[in-house]
């Protein structure tokens, strides 16, 4: 009882932070678009805008966003579909409730966010006890990555628990398979596949664990045949949610931009019917482009357009709370020592998942763009640090533990309401840190509300703004001019991935032009009067 009370408070108390967070961010970057695109598959039926993950979590979202009726011609996006069109047509029809909009938008979001610490709480009790598991709750709630997109309209957490969800199904299957059992772990799985490509990695994930259980079971055949029957099942989910448009049609139908895909298309493969509808196929063969192109990513003051083995870990390694990888390797180290659990199965269930996911995702892609593309590996991650206070554990190291995710949540609250920008002190001073990471880990747009706020408190009428975004800053009741040429006297606010210098676009009164690489270098130079949320600078000449 006393835990479940627990688990409340924990719940309380990070909704109260998603929800704050939720009604004080602006409309960051790629919500701009997530938002408009579900409603265009709620109200057309069509989902080929913004293919570049499947539909479900887009679609959840936006289901308040419709019962308030927002304005804006969906329909002639069906002709034209493109996603940052939509965005901005979605923008200047509903300007005067636009932010109300994506608060209603984001609630969804919370709620997924809250059901992924009551699904790490109820596997880790089940599988490591009480105390371990309410730990694991408490590193999932207060964890800065969750927090930061936990109360975002985006796929990233949604996906994490979805696929949590479907691991741990065919996991519990594959230890007592029955039919009812393995149709819900072929439904887990499907739901899984149509919130992100990167969901894909879950078949293999899956063979690898059937395979292990098959090892030990009586029925050495049964976690096989589950996963082969929870693959089909999926794939009827799959189908379903995109109503099953061409679905069938052969790869070498197909129009392709993916190397791989276009070599499978052309073998003998290539002319079989496949099972997938065309929405899905397109969307992932342009996902594969996206992913493996030149796209520019930052890391430590450097920019590429071919990433760095290491940018995850290291990411990881500044994204997260220092008790947190504290208690991570503790519980690896009890893990190893069989003080977590003597069932090897178990043990399995926690680290394969983590290690095939990282590995597949870093191996196959060079979008070293945020930590949060790992979010499906950290329920896993939460559980395994939650395990230095499981059963086996000595009295003094478990005490340790308790002390520290005590301090892990107080840390990731203090950090309120910039969990976006944060990190940890291995990444120096807190204003500093855009020198190591930016884009979605540090400035994502989500400044502009808390800009307006600041220059209404001292007083300034008019901005030189650059920032790393889409939204229109006059939405937010900001009246600003992009700065061009030399700088003037006047207050000017720079976003850190822009001072960094990326390359994006920028929304200039109606208009939206690429700043190239460094336009905006001159900044740097300057010391900042202000830095607003860690993320975004202002200056005064």
């Amino acid at each position: 009882m006393r835990a479940r009370l627990a688990l409340v408070a924990i719940l309380l108390a990070a909704a109260a932070i998603l929800l704050g967070e939720a009604i004080g961010d602006s409309v960051t970057v790629d919500e701009f678009a997530h938002l408009p695109a579900g409603v265009y598959y709620l109200e057309t039926g069509h989902f080929d805008v913004y293919n570049l993950s499947p539909p479900l979590l887009r679609e959840l979202a936006a289901l308040p966003v419709v019962a308030a009726r927002p304005a804006g011609d969906f329909a002639r996006f069906t002709t034209f579909p493109q996603h940052w069109g939509l965005g901005y047509e979605f923008m200047e029809r509903n300007r005067a409730r636009y932010h109300f909009l994506f608060v209603l938008g984001r609630l969804p979001m919370i709620a997924l966010a809250l059901g992924l610490v009551v699904a790490v709480y109820l596997c880790g009790v089940r599988h490591l006890g009480a105390a371990a598991g309410l730990a694991a709750a408490a590193l999932a709630a207060f964890c800065p990555t969750v927090l930061a997109h936990g109360h975002l309209v985006g796929t990233d957490v949604g996906a994490a628990l979805a696929m949590f969800l479907a691991a741990w199904a065919a996991f519990e299957t594959f230890r007592a398979p029955t039919a009812g059992r393995t149709l819900g772990a072929g439904l887990a799985l499907g739901a899984a596949e149509l919130t992100k490509f990167s969901a894909l990695a879950l078949y293999p994930v899956l063979a690898v664990l059937g395979i292990l259980a098959s090892v030990r079971g009586p029925r050495r055949w049964a976690p096989l045949a589950v996963v082969v029957a929870a693959t089909a099942v999926s794939l009827v989910i799959v189908n379903a949610g995109y109503l099953a448009r061409g679905s069938g049609t052969p790869l070498a139908a197909y129009t392709l931009d993916s190397p791989g895909l276009r070599a499978w298309a052309g073998s003998r493969l290539g002319a079989l019917p496949l099972p997938l509808p065309s929405d899905f196929v397109r969307g992932f063969d342009r996902q594969h482009v996206e992913a493996s192109g030149a796209y520019p990513v930052y890391f430590h003051g450097v920019w590429s357009t071919r990433g760095w083995w290491y940018y995850y870990p290291v990411a990881f390694a500044l994204k997260e709370t220092l008790p947190m990888l504290v208690l991570l390797a503790g519980g690896l180290f009890a893990l190893a020592t069989g003080r977590v659990t003597r069932d090897p199965l178990v043990a399995a269930f926690l680290v394969v998942p983590p290690i095939l996911f990282t590995g597949l995702f870093a191996g196959f892609t060079d979008i070293d763009l945020g930590v949060r593309y790992l979010l499906p590996a950290y329920p896993f991650l939460f559980l395994i640090a939650g395990g230095a206070l499981a059963r086996g554990v000595p009295a003094p190291g478990a005490r340790l533990a308790a002390a520290l995710v005590l301090l892990h949540v107080l840390v990731a609250a203090a950090a309120t309401p910039g969990h976006i920008a944060y990190m940890n002190a291995l990444a120096g001073p807190a204003d500093a840190r855009w020198r190591w990471l930016v884009d979605s880990n540090l400035d994502w747009g989500q400044e502009l509300r808390r800009l307006h706020t600041y220059l209404e408190r001292r007083g300034v009428e008019h901005v030189g703004l650059v920032y790393f975004g889409r939204v229109a800053p006059e939405v937010y009741g900001i009246d600003y001019s992009v700065p061009n040429g030399p700088l003037e006297h006047g207050t000017f606010a720079v976003s850190a991935s822009l001072l960094a210098g990326r390359p994006y676009f920028i929304y200039d009164h109606g208009t939206v032009y690429e700043a190239p690489p460094d336009a905006f270098a001159a900044f740097r130079g300057r010391t900042p009067t202000a830095v607003i949320g860690h993320s975004l600078f202002v200056y005064d000449f």
